[in-house]
């Protein structure tokens, strides 16, 4: 649902946020969903409580990316972390 909204209106970016832990079983195939979708290019980024357990972050984080994640942040990151690296990534000025 998230790939089909994004390309129904031009999407530049889908920020995924997770609550309960499941997040590679949620995001297994997700960028390659993208491309299928013909949104391949979009910036993906995924966020929170997204491994379940005490897991090594850097590890957590290598993973996200290889999937196709391009930013993947911890848990207790503030939205305006996220919102400064989207208008980063997007080329757009800060106002």
């Amino acid at each position: 649902e998230f790939i089909q909204a994004a390309g129904e209106n031009s999407a530049k970016a889908i920020i995924v946020s997770s609550l309960y832990g499941h997040a590679e079983l949620d995001c297994r195939g997700f960028r390659e969903n993208c491309i299928r979708a013909g949104i391949g290019n979009i910036l993906l980024y995924i966020g929170g409580n997204i491994s379940i357990g005490k897991q090594d972050w850097f590890q957590v984080e290598k993973h996200f990316q290889e999937i196709g994640f391009n930013r993947v942040y911890p848990p207790g990151t503030l939205p305006e972390k996220v919102i400064a690296d989207l208008k980063k990534d997007l080329k757009l000025e800060e106002k």
